[in-house]
């Protein structure tokens, strides 16, 4: 069975990133319909962001034994991930509360928190690219990259802390 996770992890980071950009110009443009759009644009994002994170989870427990020392960054990999559930989470429970109060748009603090979300989104998706594209986690490494894996693997060392 090929890896799931790959198949769904485009959808969170896009409608997180939607959704910030969205907030941010619907509250300085006074647009209610773009407000609208970044609220359930972010719903979505919850409920793909759940989806992506149970198949990264079922991907790792199935390729546990072959990933050999590459497993440490998918391990990060998957700690950062389960705080980017949970910042979400809160993320989606503020602008719930927001949008149910029918206040015209979220204040300051939570676009600056959206911003915050989204760049934690942003390094999450660059950290699993680097795994896959320099690592081959996850998939069967051709060995024909663009740049010698050792590049890669110094790379997501110092996001590591060399693999403390």
């Amino acid at each position: 069975m090929p890896p799931l996770h790959p198949a769904f992890v485009h959808f969170p980071i896009a409608l997180v990133v939607f959704s910030s950009l969205t907030d941010a110009l619907g509250r300085f443009a006074n647009k209610a319909s773009l407000r609208a759009a970044a609220f359930w644009s972010l719903i979505a994002a919850l409920v793909f962001g759940a989806i992506t994170a149970a198949t990264g989870y079922y991907d790792m427990i199935r390729t546990r034994g072959v990933l050999g020392d590459t497993f440490r960054y998918v391990d990060f990999h998957m700690d950062v991930g389960f705080v980017l559930i949970g910042a979400v989470v809160v993320l989606t429970a503020w602008r719930w509360f927001v949008y149910a109060r029918r206040e015209r748009s979220p204040g300051i603090p939570y676009l600056i928190a959206a911003l915050l979300v989204m760049g934690l989104v942003l390094f999450q998706g660059w950290y699993g690219g680097e795994m896959v594209y320099t690592q081959g986690a996850g998939v069967a490494a051709a060995g024909k990259g663009t740049e010698p894996a050792i590049n890669g693997k110094q790379r997501l060392d110092k996001v590591t802390k060399n693999g403390d």
